[in-house]
């Protein structure tokens, strides 16, 4: 027994910091639309467990920036007591609320504080309560997973029309590329520093051309049937909704013609 285990090696320094290396380099190609950084991708052996390695270690880490960030805000923001406080001194100068009447008065301040209960913690960005703490320690599960699921499910739908334009790329080697796509949201750890942080809408835009360069390499194909490629998932999403929207309308309609005219 005691054998067996002297025989395991750890990991030296200088391969971990060589494998550090390479995956920041491999990042900064994704980001800055390297083709030869997809390519690689795409050719390494086992390119679907490299995939899903790559987009694990994305989720991990923006999940610990966030749960840092929390942490940080709660060390150095006000109290949520003080924040409530400081907010209702205002709104009771403010001349609306001299010209309610007590009941009126009284009646307001239930409103507010049944408010706060609900979401006042937004206002601080840390969990306020046991629940929102337990909530924010499941984000080192649920966002690297919501990663993946949101890759297969990318992913399968623009093999669904990408593979007629290359027959030879198989759907694993269309999905290492494609996770390195997702490089763009780890710029979501910025959220770590109180304050800062960049827009959702950037990181998605960001995304949706590194997507569509991943599926110009991965389908060696131009660069117009890749934006199409990277189109039709979210198109298929809107029409989707759209639909669901209009069954939701149709069956409501019943229902608030049958009230309107029990009225």
């Amino acid at each position: 027994m005691n054998q067996s285990l002297s025989q395991v090696k750890l990991p030296s320094a200088e391969s971990v910091r060589a494998q550090i290396v390479r995956v920041s380099e491999l990042w900064l190609g994704a980001m800055f639309l390297k083709h030869a950084a997809y390519a690689y991708e795409r050719e390494r052996k086992n390119p679907l467990g490299n995939g899903l390695v790559y987009l694990a270690v994305i989720g991990v880490l923006v999940a610990l920036a966030g749960i840092l960030g929390a942490g940080l805000r709660f060390a150095t923001a006000p109290s949520l007591d003080a924040i409530k406080n400081t907010v209702l001194v205002h709104l009771q100068a403010m001349p609306f609320f001299n010209n309610f009447s007590l009941a009126g008065q009284d009646s307001f301040l239930q409103t507010y504080n049944r408010w706060w209960d609900q979401f006042g913690t937004t206002v601080l960005g840390y969990p306020g309560n046991e629940g929102g703490v337990a909530a924010l320690g499941l984000t080192l599960l649920t966002t690297p997973l919501g990663l993946i699921i949101g890759w297969f499910i990318y992913g399968a739908l623009v093999h669904l029309v990408a593979r007629g334009w290359n027959p030879e790329t198989s759907f694993s080697e269309m999905l290492a590329p494609l996770a390195l796509a997702s490089s763009p949201q780890l710029l979501s750890v910025l959220t770590l520093f109180p304050g800062t942080g960049i827009s959702g809408a950037v990181i998605a835009l960001w995304t949706f051309i590194c997507n569509v360069v991943a599926i110009r390499v991965a389908y060696n194909t131009t660069t117009r049937r890749a934006i199409w490629g990277a189109l039709f998932p979210i198109l298929l999403l809107v029409v989707l909704l759209l639909l669901l929207g209009c069954a939701a309308l149709a069956l409501l309609v019943p229902v608030i013609r049958t009230i309107g005219g029990a009225q």
